[in-house]
């Protein structure tokens, strides 16, 4: 029972579509009384395959490339049929924020990340620098 590769991969894909979310990074929506919190991630994947099947025809083509006359002499020459292949998936995914649903009315509330903390770190530590160095000056 052979799977044919397009169908492996759609297979995948469909896992995939169906896995991935901010619901399969950061957990479900909640609901606390009267408001509910949604959250929201910015997730990015990618895949790949490949996959090769020699038939008896090219089997035999490589076999009577490869071998040398004094081999062929000895022994009989086997067709390799086979199947042979592989995939990958790669998956990324960052938190951007939480929708509160509250009545009618929707905020969303956006998370800041450690590096933006860093950024907005070093930038406020390098406007001191500059306002001492110009003060200096006076």
């Amino acid at each position: 029972m052979t799977m044919d590769i397009k169908e492996i991969l759609s297979q995948i894909r469909s896992i995939a579509n169906n896995a991935l979310g901010g619901g399969y990074s950061f957990g479900q929506p909640s609901k606390l009384g009267d408001l509910y919190v949604i959250p929201v991630a910015r997730v990015t994947y990618g895949m790949g395959g490949g996959a090769d099947e020699s038939s008896p025809d090219t089997a035999k083509k490589e076999d009577e490339d490869s071998s040398s006359p004094a081999e062929e002499k000895g022994k009989k020459v086997k067709n390799k049929v086979g199947f042979s292949g592989g995939g990958g998936i790669g998956i990324h995914s960052v938190p951007v924020g939480l929708f509160s649903l509250k009545e009618d009315r929707i905020k969303f509330h956006p998370v800041i990340s450690f590096w933006e903390i860093i950024a907005m770190m070093s930038l406020s530590a390098l406007f001191v620098l500059k306002m001492k160095k110009l003060r200096f000056k006076k």
